[in-house]
């Protein structure tokens, strides 16, 4: 049988952020009103304070009487014994334990008990331990926070009269007194029987008590033999826990830094781990929240160094390789294999792939700006359908063909050319060289097969070195020329490769530059004769300056090839886009739940109808199962 009874609620709110448990809800039919509410607070000098309450009850004509109040307390550390209550000046003797609120207590009214249309004063006094705190502005300072009852917005009617009056201890001067946040409407001096003391008051004539109204004091410790003393960490803790919207939004964000760290880092694996983790952080937030204020600062460190640890992860992209320490050094790498064992940026790997082929005569340039290209008449294959359908076919047709024109093809450059030859008249940059490119980094690893890879390196990084310091070295502009026509390749793999192509006026353009037209940043076109180096000279057409020399249509040239390497396109077998791949977890998992619902789908069907039968798989149905009628 349902008891009906009014929940008065009762928050005793300290500057630590002490939330006092809520009352209960007043059942539907309670309709009442709260003519005038009295809260006086007396501070000792232990540091508990004694707690009066006054309230005048009007209960509505057809409402429910009012035959029980919960009150709620400041904490667990409550005594019943020192509770005392009347109503209309006659003592009530059954207070106990409330089975509505969590913390708190219920007051009988017995046969003082307020019937519809009746009214009745209630006086609630008792004596808690621990309210008064350290003020965390003025350690020689003492603060105090409250707040007095609410009721159901559903059940109060009307406003309220509402007065709250602290009383500090003897011997503290009025000056001294000071309010937080809500200033005293009085403050006097008032004659108690242990001295005089200081009362400040709170005076609300047209409250709403629906919610809270917290004031605080703060004043000079003197007298007090105890108080509350709590670091800033705990204060902090108190007053989340005191406000639970900015602390629901700081758990919210909290989990979504946490999601994004844990699948950049998983690259996107390991849900079956991350959903029991997203479990304990949702209950280990909610029931400390500090521990999210906490975690702040490291959760965001950690996202700082796996965004670092990722960047710098975008430039190791060589396959395993079976080197051996002390192994020798491997000699005879092309500049693109060379690159590739440097893991210089791959955009640069495939430009000189590009220029490499174009410098042999094996493709020619069709359109400067963006970079496009094509065979050369003897390396095209697309006319034979013979050699269309092989690949076999047509590697040994261009290998005849580079071996008639006096150079060689690498293995690594036919599949390079097979995809222009698919995509003919399209900018280099267009394309998907991804394939092509993985070829290429399996190719160079297997070479190292046996060579050491550190001195390999080392080997590799001299010969770019000294091939930029010989050409920025060379002051005649034939010399030059020579030099880098020869060793072209080497000197672009230096980053400062710009200063030794358009150093002083000259401009250096690779013999193949020479022999076709290139249009300028500005929409200049012209012939790049072999001769003179000079801007100006010689008839030689240039850039004019460093941005449309050369050097900086190639610099424009190298960038627009990243676009020809999309995201994941070198991800082999091994790959995952994080630091780490649960992916394993995951399908173990998965293979777990798999077995599970196959033995339940297994059972034979009941005959009877009594039982739980659900229609689904594993454990799934469970929840839907469970319970029983009322």
């Amino acid at each position: 049988m349902m008891r009906r009874s009014l929940h008065a609620l009762t928050l005793l709110m300290l500057l630590a952020g002490l939330l006092l448990t809520p009352g209960a809800v007043a059942a539907q039919n309670y309709s009442f009103s709260v003519p005038a509410m009295r809260m006086q607070v007396l501070l000792q000098a232990d540091g508990t304070a004694r707690v009066i309450y006054d309230i005048a009850f009007r209960n509505s004509a057809g409402g429910h009487p009012i035959d029980i109040v919960d009150i709620g307390m400041p904490h667990d550390d409550y005594n019943i014994g020192n509770m005392r209550a009347s109503i209309n000046g006659v003592s009530l003797s059954n207070i106990r334990p409330s089975t509505y609120i969590d913390t708190g207590v219920e007051v009988h009214l017995a046969q003082q008990t307020i019937p519809s249309g009746g009214s009745g004063t209630l006086r609630f006094e008792f004596t808690i331990a621990d309210l008064v705190y350290q003020d965390t502005t003025d350690e020689s300072y003492a603060s105090f926070q409250i707040t007095p009852t609410w009721f159901d917005s559903g059940a109060i009617t009307g406003r309220t009269d509402l007065w709250i009056i602290v009383y500090t201890l003897p011997g503290i001067e009025p000056d001294e007194v000071l309010y937080q946040d809500e200033p005293f409407t009085n403050k006097v001096i008032y004659a108690a029987s242990d001295g005089d003391r200081v009362a400040v008051g709170w005076h609300y004539p047209e409250a709403r008590l629906t919610g809270a109204h917290r004031v605080g004091v703060s004043f000079p410790q003197r007298g007090m033999s105890n108080i509350v003393r709590m670091t800033r960490l705990q204060l902090v803790s108190k007053w989340l826990e005191d406000n639970p919207n900015v602390h629901g939004v700081l758990l919210a964000v909290f989990l979504l830094i946490f999601t994004i760290l844990f699948f950049r880092f998983t690259g996107g694996t390991g849900a079956s781990l991350y959903i029991p983790l997203l479990i304990f952080l949702i209950i280990l937030g909610i029931n400390a929240p500090i521990v999210v204020l906490l975690g702040f600062l490291p959760l965001v460190g950690l996202v700082a160094l796996n965004e670092r640890a990722l960047r710098k992860r975008t430039t190791k992209y060589l396959p395993p390789i079976a080197q051996v320490e002390g192994g020798g050094i491997k000699r005879g790498l092309s500049a693109p294999e060379a690159a590739v064992l440097l893991e210089m940026p791959l955009n640069k790997v495939l430009t000189l792939v590009i220029f490499g082929l174009l410098e042999k005569g094996i493709l020619q340039q069709v359109q400067p700006d963006p970079l496009t290209v094509q065979p050369a008449l003897s390396f095209v294959t697309r006319a034979d359908a013979e050699l269309t359908k092989d690949r076999n076919k047509r590697i040994k047709f261009r290998r005849r063909a580079a071996q008639e024109a006096g150079t060689v093809i690498h293995n690594y450059e036919q599949a390079f050319l097979d995809i222009i030859e698919r995509n003919p008249e399209k900018p280099l940059e267009s394309l998907d060289f991804g394939g092509a490119m993985r070829t290429l980094l399996q190719e160079t690893a297997n070479k190292m097969k046996g060579f050491d890879l550190s001195d390999t390196r080392d080997y590799y990084r001299r010969i770019i070195a000294r091939a930029w310091e010989q050409a920025q070295a060379l002051g005649e502009v034939p010399a030059r020329e020579e030099f880098l026509d020869k060793y072209f390749p080497w000197v672009v793999m230096n980053d400062s490769y710009p200063t030794v192509l358009t150093m002083g006026g000259y401009h250096y353009w690779p013999r193949w530059a020479r022999r076709v037209p290139l249009s300028g940043a500005g929409g200049a076109r012209g012939f790049a004769p072999a001769g003179s180096g000079r801007s100006g000279t010689g008839g030689r057409t240039t850039f004019g300056d460093v941005s449309a020399s050369f050097a900086g249509w190639a610099e424009k040239t190298m960038g627009g090839m990243a676009a020809a390497i999309l995201p994941g396109s070198l991800q082999g077998p091994r790959g995952s886009k994080g630091l780490v791949n649960l992916s394993g977890i995951d399908r173990v998992t998965g293979d777990i739940f798999e077995a599970m619902a196959s033995s339940s789908g297994s059972g034979g069907s009941g005959g009877g109808g009594s039982g739980c039968a659900c229609a689904c798989a594993g454990c799934a149905c469970a929840c839907a199962c469970a319970g029983g009628g009322r």
